[in-house]
C-alpha cells in the first residue's frame, strides 16, 4: 500500500511541474501590425508586458499558420487584447 502511494505522489507531483512549466511556454502569436496582421515568435503573456491586439487560436479563428495570419483582417479579426513579454 505504501508503494502504491510513493508510485502516486510522485505522478502528482511530475504532473504538476509540467502544468507550471506549461503555462510559461514561448508561443507564437498572431497580432496587429500597421495594416495587416503579422506573426511574433517566442512570446509568453504576461501582465506587465506591452499590450497588442491579436487574433486568438481556435476553432473558428486563427489556425496557427502563417497564411492563416497574414490573410487574416486586421479590422475585424486581430483586436482582441492581449499583453506579451519576450520568452
Amino acid at each position: 500500500m505504501k508503494k502504491k502511494l510513493s508510485v502516486l505522489a510522485v505522478a502528482v507531483i511530475v504532473t504538476s511541474a509540467f502544468a507550471f512549466t506549461n503555462k510559461n511556454k514561448a508561443l507564437t502569436f498572431c497580432v496587429k501590425s500597421g495594416n495587416g496582421c503579422v506573426l511574433l515568435q517566442n512570446k509568453v503573456q504576461n501582465p506587465g508586458g506591452i499590450q497588442v491586439q491579436h487574433y486568438p487560436l481556435g476553432a473558428g479563428k486563427w489556425n496557427g499558420t502563417q497564411a492563416g495570419c497574414v490573410n487574416a483582417n486586421p479590422q475585424t479579426d486581430c483586436i482582441t487584447n492581449i499583453f506579451l513579454i519576450d520568452n
